[in-house]
């Protein structure tokens, strides 16, 4: 259903709306913070935006992984409400550059392994300097302010202003950086600058050698590119609606080349699907399923074969997984999230052997998988296949995990009514006792577990 919800609103009147708003931001400090920055003169909003920045570098608290998802939004937000209260575009581009200079202090105050933060940096902050860039007429300024925060990334989080450099700041930018550069170069005395002078003048020259071979390019002349070009290229003649001279271009490319595949695939999708070529989408999607066998790449290839082949199709890769005498555990996820379990149950029984219980992150989500289907059995051969090799490598840091493996067997042996030529969990039980005895410590939190 279509939502109606703003015309409603609208419908209240000013009034009313202004009235409700005022209300939320009496209890909610983010629409407080919203509404002052609309109303607002733009002084106010660079000092506002100011206290903000200075509240980052300050801060000494430290937050952990599981909290960088309210830290990015946080900052987000910052650069957000930058956008709407700051229009002057020497201003904001000032305020922007301040933001990605607190890269330093943020990262030393929080965890970021999952890249959340940093992604503000990249994407986020990165665009709205360009953004205010590219309105600003004082370009001795922008080519300034670009050397100053891109010429120092500790962090890693200023790598994207360097990219496509010509196209986000024009030429006459860019001259006047490679001046500055030179310049930097020739005064500064730190090896270790003069260094980094020198490659950012590099780049800047590699880059613009390419934008000329790209407009080159697409005024006819044969001319070699880079793989990454090559694929902007065929995108720019794809966007004329010429799917021909995109596909050539593609074709172009080392058939090799995997640095790239993502990008190829996704491409020539839209090529094949502008041109109507069903049988070539189809053998696309179905190298990229057969490479990787996922319930996404499975997915995909219906989309485009139909799902009236579905029942066909598996029955067909059922076969050929089947065909590997060896436990992959790709295949057997896939055989679990299309919801094969017989199939599943079968290719576990007949693998066994093969089992690798290193891989301690796709076997306990498929035993988990039987487990909660009822196929204690084969469930209980992937529990014991990590639980041998956790307690064969001595990992002590695991048999926490080993401990829980363990458990999990203690209560599926009961609900096994037949164990086929497998031993029983009594026999497995006691002879992991007797080639482990000496693992006291495991034995002791296998103890505690108990209660």
């Amino acid at each position: 259903m279509p939502d109606n919800r703003k015309q409603k609103l609208m419908d209240l009147g000013l009034e009313t709306l202004a009235d409700t708003l005022l209300e939320l931001a009496d209890h909610i400090a983010l629409v407080d913070d919203k509404i002052n920055t609309l109303v607002a003169p733009e002084k106010e909003n660079i000092k506002r935006y100011k206290r903000k920045l200075a509240a980052l570098r300050n801060s000494t608290k430290y937050i952990g992984a599981e909290m960088t998802d309210s830290l990015a939004n946080l900052l987000e937000r910052m650069l957000a409400d930058l956008e709407a209260g700051i229009t002057d575009p020497g201003t904001g581009l000032d305020l922007v550059a301040e933001f990605i200079e607190t890269d330093a202090f943020v990262f030393e105050t929080c965890d970021d392994s999952y890249g959340t933060v940093a992604e503000v940096y990249l994407h986020a902050a990165r665009d709205l300097f360009f953004r205010y860039a590219s309105s600003c007429q004082d370009k001795e300024k922008v080519a300034t302010l670009f050397l100053q925060v891109a010429t120092k990334d500790d962090y890693g989080a200023r790598s994207s202003l360097v990219e496509n450099l010509p196209n986000s700041l024009g030429e006459p930018v860019l001259a006047l950086m490679l001046e500055k550069l030179q310049a930097l170069q020739a005064n500064e005395k730190e090896e270790k600058k003069k260094k980094t002078y020198a490659f950012m003048t590099a780049f800047i020259c590699r880059q613009q050698e390419e934008a000329k071979l790209f407009a080159a390019t697409l005024q006819g002349k044969q001319v070699e590119l880079p793989t990454p070009k090559m694929l902007a290229v065929a995108r720019v003649f794809l966007e004329r609606k010429d799917a021909g001279s995109a596909l050539a271009w593609v074709k172009r490319i080392p058939a090799n080349n995997s640095s790239n595949r993502y990008d190829i695939e996704k491409i020539l999708k839209e090529i094949y699907a502008m041109q109507g070529d069903r049988e070539s989408l189809v053998a696309l999607q179905y190298e990229n399923f057969k490479s990787y066998r996922t319930l996404d790449t499975f997915q995909e290839l219906l989309l485009v074969m139909g799902q009236e082949k579905r029942e066909e199709f598996l029955a067909s890769e059922v076969n050929a997984i089947f065909q590997n005498p060896s436990f992959n555990d790709h295949d057997a996820q896939f055989l679990a999230d299309v919801g094969m379990l017989d199939e599943l149950e079968s290719y576990v029984f007949a693998r066994v052997e093969t089992l690798d219980g290193r891989d301690y992150y796709t076997l306990p989500e498929i035993a988990h998988t039987l487990a909660k289907q009822k196929r204690y059995l084969a469930s209980s051969l992937l529990y014991r296949s990590l639980l041998d090799s956790i307690m064969e490598r001595a990992y002590v840091k695991s048999y926490h995990h080993g401990v829980d493996y363990l458990r999990a067997l203690d209560a599926f042996a009961p609900l096994v009514k037949d164990w086929k030529t497998f031993p029983t969990h009594n026999t497995y039980k006691t002879n992991l006792l007797l080639e482990n005895k000496r693992k006291t410590s495991f034995w002791n939190q296998y103890l505690k577990s108990k209660g």
